[in-house]
């Protein structure tokens, strides 16, 4: 089964959400997100540099240098992250490709389709990051059951 959420998105999603328990403007080293968020290191700087060129992110460069959110994690939709990664999915063609099928017109199944598009995707509109944020105590315990 494909996926309507990428691991891409899900881990720029969790990325953004690890910078929102931190503190405002404190950029954090990829290679602790990596490790702490169990994201591969080749991954990791591919969403960083995605999100950075979206204006997500910042990046301060040198030994204490790191990634931090340029936006408001209050301010910062998911949907605004999925955006940044290129999120192009939809529940079904027929919902932008009205071309793929006679009966999009009158079609209850459509209807139904886009009419829950609209909603799933106006819950990623309306949940902001700082909703999400995962902040050093949460990783403690992670790491504690891990250990």
């Amino acid at each position: 089964m494909n996926p309507f959420i990428k691991r891409e998105y899900d881990y720029a999603i969790r990325i953004c959400a690890y910078l929102a328990g931190q503190k405002p403007d404190k950029a954090i080293p990829l290679s602790r997100i990596v490790k702490l968020l169990a994201i591969p290191k080749p991954f990791a700087t591919k969403i960083a540099h995605k999100l950075k060129k979206a204006d997500v992110t910042a990046t301060v460069q040198g030994k204490n240098g790191g990634i931090y959110l340029a936006k408001d994690s209050k301010k910062l939709s998911i949907l605004d992250i999925l955006k940044a990664m290129n999120f192009d999915s939809t529940l079904n063609e027929c919902i932008y490709h009205h071309d793929i099928c006679p009966l999009v017109g009158f079609c209850h199944i459509h209807n139904f389709f886009r009419d829950e598009e609209r909603r799933l995707l106006k819950n990623f509109e309306n949940k902001k990051i700082a909703d999400l944020a995962i902040k050093m105590n949460d990783m403690s315990k992670i790491v504690n059951t891990n250990t």
